[in-house]
């Protein structure tokens, strides 16, 4: 299994708590997801799962979630006041042959440039693969079972949502 090259600019690895993280991504219950035949009970429960496991893990994660007819001040707005360390963008945006999540793609990774510079961006492969990116690239230096790091927002905007 290939591993993503830690940050190089730490002389050891993160402990819990120190690592700001930052997700966006579409709503489960968006009409571009189910309507690409995903099952949104069983997505928002795996997005929900793991953004739980990511903080018991040790890591400060901030999701936002929106889709293609929301401003990407939406994102920008989430992103203030907050150092980040790490970028991420869910599948659901970056796997779509759709042309507005292409653009919204484009539109995310130029805002995280802008941004958060510096902070390298991390990208799952399913709804429940987030932990998993995060700990590839932003290994830290013990386990947080008893100290997690902090749950930051769970932050979904959408109007044309059907929950």
């Amino acid at each position: 299994m290939a591993s993503a090259v830690p940050m190089e600019a730490r002389a050891k690895a993160p402990g819990c708590g120190e690592l700001n993280m930052i997700v966006a991504g579409l709503p489960p219950y968006h009409p571009l997801v189910t309507g690409q035949g995903f099952n949104a009970t069983a997505v928002n429960a795996a997005l929900r799962a793991d953004a739980v496991n990511i903080t018991k893990a040790g890591y400060n994660l901030r999701v936002v979630l929106f889709g293609p007819e929301q401003n990407i001040s939406v994102l920008d707005n989430q992103m203030n006041g907050i150092n980040w360390d790490g970028t991420g963008i869910g599948y659901g945006v970056r796997g779509s042959n759709l042309e507005n999540l292409t653009v919204q793609f484009t539109n995310m990774v130029d805002l995280y440039r802008h941004r958060a510079p510096y902070a390298p961006m991390v990208f799952d492969h399913s709804p429940d693969s987030t932990l998993w990116a995060i700990q590839e690239r932003f290994p830290l230096s013990s386990d947080c079972a008893d100290s997690p790091g902090q749950d930051l927002g769970f932050n979904i905007f959408c109007d044309i949502c059907s929950d």
